[in-house]
């Protein structure tokens, strides 16, 4: 990879305060050219960006800026200086969404979590979610079922989740229904706007996890009318590990209740306890926040990887969302197309425009040590392979895969 000089890093510190003004759909002008090899310089072919996009020069960059900040003066970032307003701002921008009613979590499971636990998900308000949802979220959603929670799960047909069978199992038991934008596991996308009529219809709430979606297809939590949504920074927003955002509607907001205190939501706080103040009760009068980060927010939040996704974003906004499916598109539909004849059974339905591609296939395993000899990066499970390319991606790469599969 090339190393990051001075003048990059400069370049990135300049570039995180700036807002973004470029459009969502289509590339800008002086974008990078797709596939852009000079932002990505890899080793092997990685067509693995599902599990984690490789960084970018742009957030290494900002990365290294940040801890060149913070190594030059500890207090370089903190609760008055650092990227959080900044990268809110984005990522709202990116899904149509106001920054007000986006807040900063650890993670997307938290995220989820969080929503979960603020409706008071249990024995009188039960959960509707289906077989292709994160499967750490389904381990979630069975152990609320344990403890008495009313549980529906709707399983796949043909590769896609049929609305017809979600609306027939919504109950007055179920509270929220929650999905994946786009299943990691098949790469079925929902229709969040039907989606969510057939819910709010029944009196239920939309969650969905973002985190395959935002990046890499257009967003709009506005237009789909979701209620809830999360999404980590280390996958197609082309971050690192340990921060994710979390949407709430206004209209959801006010369904909801806190269930963490911590700094980030104390808005003021009085002290009577030390020298010279005056006297009162020993916890003194305080005034807790509102709106989504009022309720969502507890702690410190990962200031560094905040940095680096604001880098991201605006490279992805600079690139335009469109065109990043528009030069992904023709790589998927190669391998739809190609695999299916070498005995690997489609679990994408034809047509998708979702970044992953997943095909079942017995005894999956046999591929490792083919692909490793090859330097070639994709997700292997015990009987299906999961294949996610990115803007760094070139049919040829395709081909060199195909060839390792067809062994």
């Amino acid at each position: 990879m090339r190393s990051v000089s001075r003048r990059d890093i400069i370049r990135a510190a300049a570039l995180m305060p700036v807002a973004v003004h470029s459009p969502l759909a289509g590339a800008t002008e002086g974008a990078p050219a797709l596939p852009d090899r000079y932002n990505f310089t890899l080793e092997g072919t990685y067509l693995d960006a599902a599990y984690t996009h490789p960084f970018g020069l742009m957030a290494q960059s900002a990365a290294s800026a940040y801890q060149e900040l913070r190594r030059r003066d500890p207090q370089g970032v903190s609760p008055r200086r650092n990227a959080r307003t900044a990268a809110v701002e984005r990522f709202a921008r990116l899904i149509n969404a106001d920054a007000t009613d986006v807040a900063v979590v650890p993670s997307t499971m938290e995220g989820e979590n969080l929503v979960n636990a603020s409706l008071g998900v249990g024995p009188h308000a039960g959960i509707l979610t289906d077989v292709g949802h994160y499967d750490a979220s389904l381990v979630l959603y069975e152990e609320l079922h344990r403890h008495g929670a009313p549980l529906a799960v709707v399983r796949v047909h043909g590769g896609r989740i049929d609305l017809a069978d979600v609306q027939a199992q919504l109950s007055r038991k179920i509270r929220l229904v929650a999905v994946s934008a786009v299943s990691s596991t098949t790469g079925f996308e929902y229709d969040l706007s039907e989606l969510c009529e057939i819910a709010h219809n029944a009196g239920a709430l939309v969650y969905v996890d973002l985190i395959q979606a935002v990046g890499a297809i257009p967003v709009d939590v506005k237009a789909s009318g979701v209620d809830f949504a999360a999404c980590g920074t280390y996958k197609w927003l082309m971050g690192d590990f340990g921060t994710a955002f979390l949407y709430v509607s206004p209209a959801a907001l006010e369904r909801v209740r806190r269930v963490q205190v911590g700094w980030r939501q104390v808005r003021r706080q009085e002290s009577h306890v030390l020298p010279f103040e005056s006297p009162g009760r020993a916890i003194g009068p305080y005034e807790l926040a509102s709106g989504a980060a009022g309720l969502f927010e507890v702690s410190t939040p990962a200031w560094g990887p905040l940095a680096t996704v604001v880098a991201s974003i605006d490279y992805i906004n600079q690139l335009g969302v469109e065109a990043i499916v528009r030069h992904r598109q023709p790589l998927l539909d190669a391998l739809q197309a190609k695999l299916p004849p070498l005995g690997f059974q489609p679990l994408t339905p034809q047509g998708s425009h979702s970044p992953v591609v997943a095909f079942a296939c017995q005894g999956a395993k046999r591929f490792v040590e083919p692909l490793q000899a090859e330097r070639i990066r994709i997700s292997v499970y015990e009987s299906r392979i999961r294949i996610s390319p990115s803007v760094y991606n070139t049919m040829d790469d395709i081909e060199h895969l195909v060839s390792v599969l067809s062994t």
